[in-house]
């Protein structure tokens, strides 16, 4: 008697995974048909692999990564499984308490926005910075910047320069999904000379503009209220202007280890 199979259909009601879901844990090598016939691509299951698709069910429904699923599956050690939940769980639980945090700063910008986010205008002349520009993803963009200030610090003691500023950085006007152009920058009083050896520093300008400007204070993670709040502010009392947005690190790693302490200036060009 040969092997007893269902089909995909019949296989999605017994385990309850919808086709799609079955259909993607297949591509991702998760849960990977017993047959498929080569003609036609119909997905056949044998029975035995209801009980692989319960323990994905449960573990997604724990919002457990994919990765860690297919690990889980591939050890079929309990002691495996253990140790993968019990890491999920620092990680749901630091989730969380990031969650009641961007909570707790939401509620306070309804309650005094005003007061939470002060926002002004401000003329801002064109000025000489030394600069290190890359190609960067959003979620790289401290991995970015934390070597350039380094970089750019160390040419700097080396040619005796001293900043007119605090540090900062231009970033495309835009919200980006792909990499974008992004500089650091050191201010200074006026234009300079570089040497033939000076790695990935160059001599870079700040354009001249108008601003909206908003302080940010606290760790960078929180940031995103201040740009909703000054975003609001410019809709209903400018219009967004070219050039970059900048970034001013007022107080940051270099003034204080403590990132609640931190003071974040926005300036945002208008128009």
């Amino acid at each position: 008697m040969s092997d007893p199979y269902l089909a995909i259909g019949a296989f999605s009601r017994a385990s309850m995974l919808s086709i799609k879901m079955l259909r993607a844990y297949h591509e991702a090598g998760i849960l990977v048909p017993a047959s498929v016939d080569p003609r036609t691509g119909y997905r056949a299951y044998h029975p035995a692999q209801l009980t692989d698709a319960a323990v994905i069910r449960r573990l997604r429904s724990l919002d457990l990564p994919l990765e860690r699923v297919r690990e889980v599956l591939a050890a079929r050690d309990p002691e495996v499984t253990r140790e993968v939940l019990a890491e999920h769980a620092r990680v749901m639980r630091k989730r969380l308490e990031e969650t009641a945090r961007i909570v707790a700063e939401l509620q306070e910008g309804v309650e005094r926005p005003s007061e939470h986010t002060p926002v002004h205008l401000r003329d801002v002349p064109a000025g000489h910075t030394l600069a290190i520009r890359g190609e960067v993803r959003h979620d790289d963009f401290s991995a970015f910047l934390g070597p350039a200030y380094a970089e750019l610090g160390q040419l700097a003691k080396r040619l005796g320069l001293e900043p007119s500023g605090p540090s900062g950085a231009l970033y495309p006007p835009e919200f980006p999904d792909d990499p974008v152009e992004v500089e650091a920058y050191l201010p200074l009083a006026g234009p300079v000379s570089l040497p033939g050896e000076r790695g990935r520093v160059l001599l870079g300008e700040i354009p001249a503009a108008r601003v909206a400007v908003a302080v940010h204070a606290g760790p960078y993670e929180s940031i995103d209220g201040a740009y909703r709040r000054l975003g609001a502010w410019v809709a209903e009392n400018a219009e967004p202007g070219p050039g970059p947005v900048r970034e001013v690190y007022l107080v940051s790693w270099d003034e204080t280890p403590d990132p609640d302490g931190f003071r974040t200036e926005i300036q945002w060009p208008v128009a």
